[in-house]
C-alpha cells in the first residue's frame, strides 16, 4: 500500500509538472499511475475538428499539402476563391490533427510531410484539379517568402512534389471528355461525307437527265 500510494503521489506530481510546462496545448493530459503512462486526449473542440477532417478525407478524390506562410491574406483569399470554383477546398490545418484524421480514414502514413506550417487543398470532383490549380497559382504568385508544395494525396496514397507536378500536367476530366468526343465525332463526320458524296452526285445526274427530257426536277 505504501508503494502504491507513493506511485500515485509521484504520478500526480509528474502530471502537475507536465501541465505547468504546457506539454498538451491541444488536449487534456490523462495518466495511468500504476503503469506510469501518460496520454494526450483531444479536447471536445479538437475532437470535432478531427471528425470533420476524417469526413473530408473519406470523400476527397485528391489533395495537395503545401506551405503558404509566404502568401499574404489577399493571396490566400484569391487562391481559396479560384480553388472553390472547381470544388476544391483550402484549409490551414494543425499537423497533429491531420495526422490523426489521416490514420482514422485509412490513409498511407503522411507524417513525414507534416513538418512546419501545413495548408491542404482538397478536391472532391476531379483527381487532377487540386494539383493543376495549386501548381499554376504558386508558379505565378509573386511572394518573397516560401510557398511550396510539400506532398500530394491520390487514392489515399502520398505523392512526392515531383509526382504532384506530373499529375498537374494530366488533362482534367472535362478536357478528356472533349478529346474523346472530338475523336468520335471526327471519323463520323468523315464517314458521313464519304457516304453522302456519291448520293449527291447521283441526284445531280438524275436532275440533269430530267432537264434533258424536258421535265422539271422535283422540289427537294
Amino acid at each position: 500500500m505504501v508503494g502504491d500510494c507513493g506511485g500515485r503521489t509521484l504520478a500526480s506530481e509528474s502530471l502537475a509538472a507536465l501541465g505547468q510546462a504546457g506539454s498538451a496545448p491541444d488536449g487534456l493530459l490523462s495518466t495511468n499511475a500504476l503503469e506510469g503512462t501518460y496520454t494526450t486526449m483531444p479536447t471536445p473542440a479538437k475532437a470535432k475538428e478531427i471528425d470533420e477532417l476524417v469526413e473530408q478525407l473519406e470523400r476527397l478524390r485528391a489533395a495537395v499539402l503545401m506551405r503558404t506562410e509566404g502568401l499574404t491574406v489577399a493571396e490566400i483569399t484569391d487562391l481559396r476563391r479560384k480553388l472553390g470554383a472547381q470544388n476544391v477546398e483550402l484549409h490551414v490545418v494543425k499537423n497533429t490533427l491531420l495526422r490523426i484524421a489521416a490514420e482514422r480514414a485509412g490513409y498511407q502514413d503522411i507524417s513525414e510531410y507534416l513538418q512546419g506550417q501545413t495548408t491542404i487543398a482538397m478536391g472532391f470532383d476531379d483527381e487532377v484539379a487540386p494539383a493543376k490549380l495549386v501548381s499554376d497559382y504558386l508558379r505565378t504568385a509573386r511572394t518573397g517568402k516560401p510557398a511550396a508544395i510539400k506532398a500530394g494525396i491520390l487514392e489515399r496514397d502520398s505523392l512526392t512534389p515531383a509526382q504532384v507536378a506530373d499529375l498537374a500536367k494530366t488533362p482534367s476530366k472535362d478536357q478528356l471528355r472533349a478529346q474523346i468526343v472530338g475523336a468520335i465525332q471526327g471519323p463520323m463526320s468523315q464517314t458521313y461525307g464519304v457516304i453522302s458524296a456519291p448520293l449527291r452526285d447521283l441526284i445531280n445526274v438524275l436532275e440533269a437527265r430530267i432537264r434533258e427530257l424536258g421535265g422539271e426536277p422535283a422540289a427537294a
